[in-house]
């Protein structure tokens, strides 16, 4: 039994790890999906982009171990001593991983159209950040898919066909959690709440036309 110890010290260490990169590159929020508050007439509604695939954080933890098992080797090889080369590899690991995930986090973001700023609405408008829309420039409230018009390779010889198949899948999956609430006005479309599930882009959707004059 002795013998197993070491090997179920490293697995309780990569599981350990392996959720340190998950929870601190995500960043993911444990806010609800939706909520609503009211406020002197103006309703401010918040959002909690849905999460991204969670095959992105098992992508950062192999190049992350890749990374990692790289420099403990050259150490090692350089005279360093075990002990010393583990831990710097560990950290190497985690501080590797974390930073990939966070890259692929911002990433794909950017590409779902997330907003950082506080959406209100009320019969006097829309409000994002400090910018008012008021009800008379408004044209429509639309949906979209932030993934629209993505192209990848989804057949091809070797690597690029196991390659190109899980980039589609992956694709399949982001665009299930890309939808988009916009607000057309004054000849151009402005993103209202981004990152968003179907069902969520529906309910954000209704909660702002049901406010505006004309609209509800």
């Amino acid at each position: 039994m002795e013998i197993l110890i070491p090997f179920v010290l490293l697995g309780a260490l990569f599981i350990g790890g392996g959720y340190l990169i998950h929870r601190f590159g995500s960043g993911q929020s444990k806010a609800p999906p939706l909520h609503v508050s009211e406020d002197d007439g103006w309703a401010t509604i918040a959002t909690t982009p849905a999460p991204l695939p969670f095959r992105l954080t098992v992508i950062s933890v192999i190049f992350a171990t890749g990374l990692a098992l790289l420099i403990g080797i050259n150490m090692v090889i350089h005279s360093a001593s075990p002990f010393t080369a583990l831990i710097t590899a560990f950290i190497v690991w985690i501080g590797s991983g974390i930073l990939i995930r966070k890259t692929w986090q911002s990433y794909h973001d950017s590409r779902r159209k997330v907003v950082h700023q506080p959406l209100s609405v009320s019969s006097q408008g829309i409000r994002l950040g400090s910018t008012l829309i008021p009800p008379d420039r408004i044209d429509a409230i639309t949906r979209h898919n932030g993934q629209d018009g993505r192209v990848v390779v989804v057949a091809g010889r070797g690597m690029a066909a196991g390659v190109g198949q899980m980039a589609a899948g992956t694709l399949a999956l982001l665009t299930q959690i890309s939808h988009t609430v916009e607000v057309e006005h004054d000849g151009k479309s402005t993103v209202l709440a981004g990152g968003l599930t179907d069902a969520q882009a529906h309910a954000v959707s209704k909660e702002i036309t049901r406010r505006l004059p004309s609209f509800g």
